[in-house]
Protein backbone atom coordinates (compact mmCIF):
# COMPACT_ATOMS: atom_id res chain seq x y z
CA UNK A 1 0.00 0.00 0.00
CA UNK A 2 0.85 3.15 -1.06
CA UNK A 3 0.72 6.51 1.38
CA UNK A 4 -1.08 9.09 -0.86
CA UNK A 5 -1.29 13.00 0.00
CA UNK A 6 -4.27 14.59 -0.67
CA UNK A 7 -2.99 18.31 -0.16
CA UNK A 8 -0.25 20.15 -1.39
CA UNK A 9 2.34 21.84 0.65
CA UNK A 10 2.43 24.68 -0.95
CA UNK A 11 6.20 25.04 -0.30
CA UNK A 12 7.73 27.82 -2.96
CA UNK A 13 11.26 27.07 -4.25
CA UNK A 14 13.52 28.57 -7.00
CA UNK A 15 16.20 27.21 -8.59
CA UNK A 16 18.21 29.78 -7.26
CA UNK A 17 17.95 28.03 -3.99
CA UNK A 18 20.56 25.65 -4.34
CA UNK A 19 19.86 23.47 -0.97
CA UNK A 20 16.62 22.61 -2.40
CA UNK A 21 16.01 20.40 -6.01
CA UNK A 22 13.59 20.81 -8.82
CA UNK A 23 10.16 20.24 -8.11
CA UNK A 24 8.79 18.16 -11.40
CA UNK A 25 5.23 17.44 -11.44
CA UNK A 26 3.35 14.56 -13.51
CA UNK A 27 0.17 14.48 -14.18
CA UNK A 28 -1.08 11.45 -14.51
CA UNK A 29 -0.28 8.10 -13.31
CA UNK A 30 -1.35 5.37 -15.74
CA UNK A 31 1.76 3.79 -17.35
CA UNK A 32 2.86 6.86 -19.03
CA UNK A 33 2.76 8.67 -16.00
CA UNK A 34 4.61 6.37 -13.84
CA UNK A 35 7.05 5.23 -16.58
CA UNK A 36 8.34 8.99 -17.27
CA UNK A 37 8.36 9.70 -13.45
CA UNK A 38 10.80 6.88 -13.14
CA UNK A 39 12.88 7.90 -15.67
CA UNK A 40 12.93 11.25 -14.79
CA UNK A 41 14.34 10.19 -11.30
CA UNK A 42 16.71 7.65 -13.34
CA UNK A 43 18.01 10.40 -16.02
CA UNK A 44 18.07 12.97 -13.33
CA UNK A 45 19.11 10.92 -10.18
CA UNK A 46 18.90 12.66 -6.54
CA UNK A 47 18.67 16.16 -8.66
CA UNK A 48 15.16 16.80 -8.74
CA UNK A 49 11.62 16.18 -6.44
CA UNK A 50 9.27 14.21 -8.59
CA UNK A 51 5.38 13.91 -7.25
CA UNK A 52 2.84 12.34 -9.16
CA UNK A 53 -0.50 13.76 -9.39
CA UNK A 54 -3.70 12.30 -10.23
CA UNK A 55 -7.27 11.27 -9.72
CA UNK A 56 -6.88 8.05 -10.15
CA UNK A 57 -4.19 5.19 -9.35
CA UNK A 58 -4.08 1.71 -10.68
CA UNK A 59 -5.90 -0.68 -11.18
CA UNK A 60 -8.37 2.32 -12.20
CA UNK A 61 -6.09 3.54 -15.01
CA UNK A 62 -7.12 3.35 -18.60
CA UNK A 63 -3.47 1.57 -18.61
CA UNK A 64 -4.82 -1.29 -16.62
CA UNK A 65 -7.55 -2.44 -19.39
CA UNK A 66 -4.58 -2.77 -22.09
CA UNK A 67 -3.67 -6.61 -22.65
CA UNK A 68 -0.55 -5.48 -23.15
CA UNK A 69 0.63 -6.83 -26.65
CA UNK A 70 3.66 -4.97 -27.54
CA UNK A 71 3.09 -3.58 -31.67
CA UNK A 72 1.84 -0.35 -32.48
CA UNK A 73 -1.54 0.38 -32.61
CA UNK A 74 -3.59 3.83 -33.22
CA UNK A 75 -0.17 5.43 -32.72
CA UNK A 76 -0.72 8.52 -35.01
CA UNK A 77 1.26 8.80 -38.26
CA UNK A 78 5.04 9.70 -36.80
CA UNK A 79 5.84 5.96 -38.11
CA UNK A 80 9.82 6.43 -37.51
CA UNK A 81 9.42 7.59 -34.29
CA UNK A 82 6.89 5.26 -32.96
CA UNK A 83 9.45 2.43 -34.48
CA UNK A 84 12.04 3.76 -31.56
CA UNK A 85 9.69 4.44 -28.97
CA UNK A 86 8.60 0.45 -29.79
CA UNK A 87 12.30 -0.31 -30.37
CA UNK A 88 13.15 1.13 -26.50
CA UNK A 89 10.08 0.00 -24.81
CA UNK A 90 11.28 -3.80 -25.98
CA UNK A 91 14.60 -3.26 -24.40
CA UNK A 92 12.91 -2.44 -21.28
CA UNK A 93 10.69 -5.69 -20.94
CA UNK A 94 13.81 -7.55 -21.68
CA UNK A 95 15.70 -5.89 -18.75
CA UNK A 96 12.38 -6.25 -16.27
CA UNK A 97 12.01 -9.86 -17.54
CA UNK A 98 15.59 -10.78 -16.73
CA UNK A 99 15.05 -9.49 -13.11
CA UNK A 100 12.25 -12.52 -12.96
CA UNK A 101 9.16 -10.27 -12.53
CA UNK A 102 6.05 -11.50 -13.36
CA UNK A 103 3.55 -10.20 -16.10
CA UNK A 104 6.25 -10.18 -19.10
CA UNK A 105 6.67 -12.83 -21.50
CA UNK A 106 7.07 -13.77 -25.33
CA UNK A 107 4.10 -14.83 -26.92
CA UNK A 108 4.06 -16.04 -30.75
CA UNK A 109 1.07 -15.91 -33.22
CA UNK A 110 -1.25 -15.16 -36.42
CA UNK A 111 -1.94 -11.47 -37.63
CA UNK A 112 -4.29 -12.21 -40.73
CA UNK A 113 -5.64 -9.62 -42.95
CA UNK A 114 -7.99 -8.84 -45.75
CA UNK A 115 -5.15 -6.62 -47.41
CA UNK A 116 -1.41 -7.06 -47.28
CA UNK A 117 0.17 -5.15 -44.93
CA UNK A 118 3.49 -5.86 -43.97
CA UNK A 119 4.63 -2.70 -41.46
CA UNK A 120 8.02 -1.32 -40.67
CA UNK A 121 7.84 -2.30 -36.83
CA UNK A 122 7.95 -6.07 -37.37
CA UNK A 123 11.42 -5.56 -38.11
CA UNK A 124 11.45 -5.44 -34.03
CA UNK A 125 9.96 -8.50 -33.63
CA UNK A 126 11.01 -12.36 -33.77
CA UNK A 127 10.52 -15.38 -35.88
CA UNK A 128 8.74 -13.11 -38.25
CA UNK A 129 7.46 -15.39 -41.45
CA UNK A 130 4.98 -14.17 -43.96
CA UNK A 131 2.55 -16.97 -44.69
CA UNK A 132 2.52 -18.76 -48.34
CA UNK A 133 -0.83 -19.26 -49.88
CA UNK A 134 -1.25 -22.78 -48.84
CA UNK A 135 -0.56 -21.67 -44.70
CA UNK A 136 -2.90 -18.60 -45.26
CA UNK A 137 -5.26 -20.95 -46.44
CA UNK A 138 -4.91 -23.62 -43.76
CA UNK A 139 -5.47 -20.90 -41.52
CA UNK A 140 -7.95 -18.68 -42.86
CA UNK A 141 -11.36 -18.44 -40.54
CA UNK A 142 -13.50 -16.28 -42.64
CA UNK A 143 -13.46 -14.70 -45.93
CA UNK A 144 -11.32 -11.59 -44.60
CA UNK A 145 -8.46 -13.74 -44.03
CA UNK A 146 -6.52 -13.11 -47.21
CA UNK A 147 -2.86 -12.77 -45.82
CA UNK A 148 -1.05 -13.54 -42.83
CA UNK A 149 2.00 -12.86 -40.85
CA UNK A 150 3.35 -15.51 -38.25
CA UNK A 151 5.89 -13.43 -35.77
CA UNK A 152 7.03 -13.84 -31.94
CA UNK A 153 6.28 -9.87 -29.55
CA UNK A 154 6.58 -9.84 -25.95
CA UNK A 155 3.23 -8.68 -23.78
CA UNK A 156 3.85 -6.47 -20.85
CA UNK A 157 0.27 -6.58 -18.28
CA UNK A 158 0.13 -3.05 -17.34
CA UNK A 159 -0.74 -3.55 -13.67
CA UNK A 160 2.19 -5.69 -12.11
CA UNK A 161 4.11 -3.27 -14.28
CA UNK A 162 2.53 0.15 -12.92
CA UNK A 163 2.87 -1.59 -9.69
CA UNK A 164 6.34 -1.97 -10.00
CA UNK A 165 7.06 1.02 -11.40
CA UNK A 166 5.19 2.81 -8.31
CA UNK A 167 7.84 1.01 -5.75
CA UNK A 168 10.62 1.97 -7.04
CA UNK A 169 9.24 5.67 -7.35
CA UNK A 170 9.23 6.06 -4.09
CA UNK A 171 12.02 3.85 -3.31
CA UNK A 172 13.37 7.30 -5.02
CA UNK A 173 11.92 9.43 -2.65
CA UNK A 174 9.81 10.56 -5.26
CA UNK A 175 5.99 11.43 -3.81
CA UNK A 176 2.03 10.78 -5.15
CA UNK A 177 -0.88 13.24 -4.32
CA UNK A 178 -4.50 11.92 -5.03
CA UNK A 179 -6.18 15.07 -6.53
CA UNK A 180 -8.24 15.82 -9.58
CA UNK A 181 -6.42 18.84 -11.51
CA UNK A 182 -9.21 20.64 -13.73
CA UNK A 183 -6.82 24.23 -14.24
CA UNK A 184 -3.12 24.38 -14.39
CA UNK A 185 -3.50 27.06 -12.47
CA UNK A 186 -3.83 24.89 -9.17
CA UNK A 187 -0.41 23.96 -9.05
CA UNK A 188 0.51 27.50 -8.62
CA UNK A 189 4.08 28.01 -8.12
CA UNK A 190 4.85 24.57 -6.58
CA UNK A 191 6.49 23.10 -8.78
CA UNK A 192 9.50 24.72 -11.29
CA UNK A 193 8.47 21.46 -14.12
CA UNK A 194 5.10 20.29 -15.33
CA UNK A 195 5.26 16.50 -16.71
CA UNK A 196 1.85 16.46 -19.04
CA UNK A 197 0.37 12.83 -18.86
CA UNK A 198 -2.95 13.02 -18.19
CA UNK A 199 -4.04 11.68 -22.00
CA UNK A 200 -7.64 12.57 -22.63
CA UNK A 201 -7.53 15.17 -19.84
CA UNK A 202 -5.61 17.20 -21.63
CA UNK A 203 -8.70 18.29 -24.18
CA UNK A 204 -9.54 19.95 -21.37
CA UNK A 205 -6.72 20.76 -19.01
CA UNK A 206 -4.71 22.13 -22.04
CA UNK A 207 -7.45 22.71 -24.65
CA UNK A 208 -6.27 20.16 -27.40
CA UNK A 209 -9.18 19.10 -29.46
CA UNK A 210 -7.10 16.93 -31.33
CA UNK A 211 -7.08 14.76 -28.91
CA UNK A 212 -10.15 12.13 -29.10
CA UNK A 213 -11.57 8.95 -27.37
CA UNK A 214 -10.97 5.72 -29.27
CA UNK A 215 -13.64 3.44 -27.21
CA UNK A 216 -12.30 -0.20 -26.61
CA UNK A 217 -14.47 -2.73 -25.15
CA UNK A 218 -12.75 -6.38 -24.15
CA UNK A 219 -13.48 -9.91 -22.75
CA UNK A 220 -11.29 -11.25 -20.19
CA UNK A 221 -11.76 -14.94 -20.20
CA UNK A 222 -9.79 -18.71 -19.08
CA UNK A 223 -9.16 -21.01 -21.67
CA UNK A 224 -5.34 -22.64 -20.71
CA UNK A 225 -5.63 -24.45 -24.95
CA UNK A 226 -4.98 -21.93 -26.25
CA UNK A 227 -1.03 -21.36 -27.03
CA UNK A 228 -0.97 -18.67 -29.45
CA UNK A 229 -2.66 -14.99 -30.38
CA UNK A 230 -4.53 -14.15 -32.88
CA UNK A 231 -5.52 -11.00 -34.74
CA UNK A 232 -7.18 -9.78 -37.63
CA UNK A 233 -9.27 -6.70 -38.91
CA UNK A 234 -12.24 -6.82 -36.22
CA UNK A 235 -10.93 -9.32 -33.70
CA UNK A 236 -8.26 -10.41 -31.14
CA UNK A 237 -7.18 -12.93 -28.97
CA UNK A 238 -4.47 -12.10 -26.70
CA UNK A 239 -2.33 -13.39 -24.29
CA UNK A 240 -0.94 -12.91 -20.77
CA UNK A 241 -0.52 -14.16 -17.55
CA UNK A 242 -3.34 -15.34 -16.00
CA UNK A 243 -6.10 -15.12 -19.25
CA UNK A 244 -7.13 -14.04 -22.56
CA UNK A 245 -8.16 -10.97 -23.75
CA UNK A 246 -10.82 -10.91 -26.18
CA UNK A 247 -11.45 -7.81 -28.49
CA UNK A 248 -12.52 -5.45 -30.02
CA UNK A 249 -13.66 -2.83 -30.72
CA UNK A 250 -12.40 1.03 -32.01
CA UNK A 251 -14.92 3.10 -31.75
CA UNK A 252 -13.88 7.02 -32.18
CA UNK A 253 -15.53 9.75 -30.07
CA UNK A 254 -17.35 7.00 -28.14
CA UNK A 255 -17.72 8.27 -24.28
CA UNK A 256 -19.73 5.76 -22.97
CA UNK A 257 -18.13 3.51 -20.08
CA UNK A 258 -21.14 1.17 -19.69
CA UNK A 259 -20.26 -2.17 -21.34
CA UNK A 260 -22.52 -3.19 -24.34
CA UNK A 261 -23.78 -6.85 -23.70
CA UNK A 262 -24.55 -7.28 -27.41
CA UNK A 263 -20.84 -5.99 -28.37
CA UNK A 264 -19.27 -8.13 -26.09
CA UNK A 265 -21.66 -11.13 -27.47
CA UNK A 266 -19.93 -10.02 -31.07
CA UNK A 267 -16.53 -10.20 -29.40
CA UNK A 268 -17.18 -13.85 -27.81
CA UNK A 269 -18.62 -15.17 -31.34
CA UNK A 270 -16.38 -13.36 -33.86
CA UNK A 271 -13.56 -14.64 -31.82
CA UNK A 272 -14.64 -18.76 -31.08
CA UNK A 273 -14.69 -18.28 -34.89
CA UNK A 274 -10.85 -17.83 -35.26
CA UNK A 275 -10.16 -19.72 -32.85
CA UNK A 276 -12.65 -22.48 -32.05
CA UNK A 277 -11.42 -23.88 -28.47
CA UNK A 278 -12.61 -20.23 -27.11
CA UNK A 279 -16.41 -22.24 -27.28
CA UNK A 280 -15.10 -23.75 -23.93
CA UNK A 281 -13.64 -20.21 -22.36
CA UNK A 282 -14.83 -19.07 -18.78
CA UNK A 283 -15.82 -15.50 -18.67
CA UNK A 284 -13.98 -13.63 -16.28
CA UNK A 285 -14.86 -10.22 -16.88
CA UNK A 286 -16.03 -7.58 -19.15
CA UNK A 287 -14.11 -3.71 -19.22
CA UNK A 288 -14.32 -0.55 -21.44
CA UNK A 289 -11.20 1.66 -22.05
CA UNK A 290 -10.83 5.16 -23.53
CA UNK A 291 -8.00 5.13 -25.82
CA UNK A 292 -6.51 8.77 -26.09
CA UNK A 293 -6.00 8.82 -29.81
CA UNK A 294 -4.46 12.29 -31.74
CA UNK A 295 -3.05 12.65 -35.28
CA UNK A 296 0.17 12.19 -33.74
CA UNK A 297 1.45 11.71 -29.99
CA UNK A 298 2.60 15.19 -28.45
CA UNK A 299 6.02 14.55 -26.73
CA UNK A 300 7.57 18.08 -26.92
CA UNK A 301 8.27 21.34 -25.07
CA UNK A 302 5.80 23.96 -24.13
CA UNK A 303 6.56 27.56 -23.15
CA UNK A 304 3.21 29.18 -21.47
CA UNK A 305 3.53 32.58 -20.08
CA UNK A 306 3.48 32.61 -16.39
CA UNK A 307 4.00 29.03 -15.74
CA UNK A 308 6.71 26.71 -15.39
CA UNK A 309 7.87 25.17 -18.37
CA UNK A 310 5.74 22.31 -19.41
CA UNK A 311 6.78 18.49 -21.29
CA UNK A 312 3.58 16.73 -22.98
CA UNK A 313 3.67 13.40 -23.39
CA UNK A 314 0.15 12.18 -24.06
CA UNK A 315 -2.06 11.08 -26.89
CA UNK A 316 -0.42 7.40 -27.47
CA UNK A 317 -3.84 5.80 -28.81
CA UNK A 318 -3.43 1.90 -28.40
CA UNK A 319 0.15 2.01 -28.15
CA UNK A 320 0.62 3.06 -24.42
CA UNK A 321 2.25 -0.05 -22.90
CA UNK A 322 4.11 -0.85 -26.33
CA UNK A 323 5.81 2.59 -26.92
CA UNK A 324 6.07 3.99 -22.96
CA UNK A 325 9.80 3.43 -22.66
CA UNK A 326 10.67 4.95 -25.15
CA UNK A 327 8.19 7.54 -24.44
CA UNK A 328 9.46 7.87 -20.84
CA UNK A 329 13.32 8.65 -21.84
CA UNK A 330 12.41 10.90 -24.04
CA UNK A 331 10.56 13.08 -21.78
CA UNK A 332 13.11 12.40 -18.68
CA UNK A 333 15.98 14.25 -20.99
CA UNK A 334 13.48 16.98 -22.04
CA UNK A 335 13.22 17.42 -18.08
CA UNK A 336 17.07 17.57 -17.34
CA UNK A 337 17.81 19.37 -20.36
CA UNK A 338 15.18 22.53 -19.09
CA UNK A 339 16.46 22.07 -15.94
CA UNK A 340 20.16 22.47 -17.22
CA UNK A 341 19.21 25.66 -19.30
CA UNK A 342 17.17 27.43 -16.63
CA UNK A 343 19.92 26.97 -13.92
CA UNK A 344 22.40 27.89 -16.88
CA UNK A 345 20.72 31.45 -16.57
CA UNK A 346 20.41 32.13 -13.62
Amino acid sequence: MFLISRCFTHQLMTFSNAKMPPKIAVLGAGIIGVSSALAIQQICQKNVEVTIIAERFSPDTTSDVAAGLIEPFLAGSDVERVKEWTRLTIERIKEYMSEGNLGAEEKSGYWMQSVKEVPDWLKLMKNVKVLNESEVAAIRKRPGHNFGVFYTTWYLEPTRYIDYCTKKIMENGGKIIQRKIENIDELGNDFDVIVNCTGLGSRVLFNDETIRPCRGQIVRVSCPQVRHFFIDDDFYTLINDSCLILGGTKDLDQWELEVNSKTAQKIIEGNCQNIPSLRHAKILSHHIGLRPCRPTVRLEKEIKNNYPPIIHNYGHGGSGVTIHWGCALETAELVNKTIIERKSHL
